[in-house]
């Protein structure tokens, strides 16, 4: 009988622990990445506010069969849809299966003539959930490095379109 009062209480303790812990995590997280490009606004409109460009620098929409569903491109088990956009940033709705929605947003903001800095980002709000709070200190690392060679691939293709 003490053993198994023992057990119980740990448990209790544990999982209190765990979601006091958790609960010092923010249920906002955003992960952001930026690159300098040289190029028109137009370029640059083309290639991030229509989903249909993205397969020029995205690399799931070129490694993985791809369904259009509507407005909305469905890949492996994500799916992206556009949301709004303006004459300098679009925003998306990108649902991967197990997690909560991320609301996608790219801006193009002038630097200088001709220089704008493309900046990306990822907002993820999730619930107060401990595996949940857990499940973001991957999206730094994960996302962060998937968005820095994506963002390469689009200065890489503006760059060559340039100079056509």
């Amino acid at each position: 009988m003490r053993f198994i009062k023992l057990v119980i209480i740990s448990l209790i303790v544990l999982a209190t622990l765990i979601t006091g812990l958790s609960a010092l995590f923010p249920s906002t997280v955003i992960v952001s990445r930026a690159m300098e490009v040289s190029a028109l606004p137009t370029q640059i409109e083309k290639y991030t506010s229509n989903l249909k460009e993205w397969k020029y620098w995205m690399s799931d929409l070129k490694q993985n069969k791809v369904v259009w569903v509507g407005d909305t491109v469905k890949i492996s088990t994500q799916s992206i849809n556009l949301v709004s956009k303006n004459e300098n940033s679009a925003t998306f709705n990108w649902v991967a299966a197990g997690q909560r929605p991320y609301i996608v947003k790219i801006e193009w903001i002038p630097l200088q003539k001709g220089i704008y800095v493309i900046h990306w980002s990822f907002v993820q709000h999730v619930k107060w959930y401990p595996w949940e709070k857990f499940q973001t200190l991957l999206n730094e690392k994960v996302l962060g490095y998937k968005m820095e060679s994506e963002l390469a691939n689009l200065r890489d293709l503006l760059l060559q379109e340039n100079n056509k």
